[in-house]
């Protein structure tokens, strides 16, 4: 059985990656797309943010079964938000040990759902070997020693020592315990390169494994600064930091000798979790939800909960509204539906979803089970407007448009929680603004439903091995299985 690496790109684009390949600028995936399958149209799972995507790509099911609603969401038992270290001046006023302990020990030992079981965790039950580089869900069955680096404990004031679990090899930078360091050079771990948490960390502790015969079974390598530049540059120039991700692949691929040796001994998977927007340059493009709902006592970052009205959990291009008094819910979504700038406003409703459009307010509902089938095999009872969410009937199967398998990702974060909630989306070149969160005027940001944070590509080499179509990210864990 040949070893499986899955490379894991943060925000790489379809659209970019194809530009890439007519300039000839990106060989090491042009090749492995070109030994191999590539799919233009994966999709991946909503909210569009890393949190929630990876813990899909892991677990196989969407947040209503995996229970992490999103990158930043409103815990009711605590009475807090949970912030998986998303701005920096955001986690200031949450706490740095508060964001630190949700990412490195709440995210996978207590918010992921214990009734499902990961890849890691499921590779091991067959006697197969695992790692996983750098990324933020990695629970399996071995415990590992955190170790901070100095500025981080004294941030944190010591307290972040206990182990964390994951698969046989596991990197979080310089953040974990790992023989790995030793073949990896200091300068990559600093505060600067954010502890670790960088392309070039990732692909040394990849070809460490892979050098010195340790290549584990699986292994997944998470690259993360294609995102940092599209954020800045904005995915019209997005070309460039791809070159940067390719050349660090071309890297990996060297490890074996030569490229050919790399797919003959090897399967290689590359995808992403999500791709971006392109934000306009005026302060009009964001929208501002803190001016918004003035009229309500919405929870302000740091304050304990009382007789707030709402909370707002700011996910850039998504954001979950939480109404704490259900007499204020039909005046909030009222305000949310006037604003034109928003695109979907949705909420549970009966055993379903009902989703209206911003500024127009045409209304669609949708719940599972009933005589719609759509292209991924899910039945529904859809009723209203489908043009809400751009669904048509082609020969009796429903087909998405601008929102690729919307039914099952927007079902799946509203179900995420038993608690009201109701989700918001921007319209394309729009961001949600609030205070402390990041903002990415005439940049690049994700989080919502749009084809344009949605859609990924998916490369398969070194395998015939057939996958479910049309693919998506929710479905690799269960490919992956079938491999072994």
């Amino acid at each position: 059985m040949k070893k499986v690496i899955f490379l894991l790109v943060d925000s790489m684009m379809p659209t970019v990656f194809e530009d890439c390949m007519r300039h000839k600028t990106v060989p090491a995936l042009q090749f492995l797309k070109d030994q191999g399958r590539y799919w233009p149209d994966c999709v991946t799972v909503f909210p569009t943010m890393t949190a929630t995507v990876d813990s899909s790509l892991l677990t196989g099911v969407f947040p209503d079964v995996h229970r992490i609603p999103g990158l930043v969401w409103y815990d009711p038992e605590e009475k807090s938000i949970v912030n998986y270290v998303n701005g920096p001046q955001c986690i200031w006023k949450l706490g740095l040990s508060k964001c630190a302990k949700n990412v490195l020990y709440n995210l996978n030992e207590k918010h992921l759902s214990k009734k499902v079981s990961t890849l890691f965790e499921e590779l091991a039950s067959m006697g197969k070997t695992s790692a996983s580089i750098n990324a933020i869900v990695h629970r399996g069955m071995k415990k590992h020693h955190v170790r901070l680096p100095f500025l981080m404990n004294i941030s944190t004031r010591f307290g972040l020592k206990d182990d964390m679990s994951g698969p046989d090899v596991l990197t979080l930078g310089a953040m974990v315990h790992t023989d790995l360091h030793r073949n990896i050079p200091e300068r990559l771990r600093g505060m600067r390169q954010k502890y670790g948490i960088n392309d070039s960390y990732a692909v040394s502790a990849a070809k460490s494994l892979i050098e010195s015969q340790n290549q584990p079974d699986f292994m997944l390598v998470y690259l993360p600064d294609n995102d940092h530049e599209v954020h800045k540059k904005n995915p019209a120039h997005a070309e460039e930091p791809l070159i940067r991700v390719d050349r660090h692949i071309q890297n990996i691929l060297n490890s074996f000798g030569s490229w050919d040796e790399a797919v003959k001994q090897c399967i290689f998977i590359v995808t992403s979790d999500h791709g971006q927007t392109r934000i306009g340059k005026e302060e009009g493009f964001n929208i501002d939800l803190d001016k918004l709902l003035e009229s309500f006592r919405g929870l302000k970052l740091g304050e304990a909960v009382s007789s707030h009205d709402l909370v707002v959990c700011n996910n850039e291009r998504m954001a979950y509204v939480y109404p704490l008094r259900q007499d204020k819910k039909p005046d909030i979504i009222h305000q949310l539906v006037s604003e034109s700038r928003i695109d979907l406003i949705a909420w549970k409703e009966k055993q379903g979803v009902t989703v209206k459009e911003g500024g127009s307010g045409r209304t669609i509902y949708f719940e599972p089970n009933g005589p719609n089938k759509d292209i991924y095999g899910s039945t529904w009872t859809i009723t209203g407007d489908w043009l809400t969410l751009d669904l048509y009937n082609h020969d009796g199967i429903v087909t998405y448009g601008d929102y690729p398998d919307v039914l099952s990702r927007l079902y799946g974060a509203l179900y995420s929680q038993d608690i009201p909630m109701i989700v918001i989306t921007a319209r394309p070149r729009y961001e949600f603004k609030s205070r402390f969160y990041p903002l990415h005027l005439n940049g690049g940001s994700h989080g919502s439903l749009h084809k344009y944070d949605s859609i990924i590509p998916l490369i398969i080499t070194g395998t015939e091995h057939p996958i479910k179509e049309p693919p998506r990210l929710v479905d690799l864990k269960q490919y992956i299985l079938d491999l072994f």
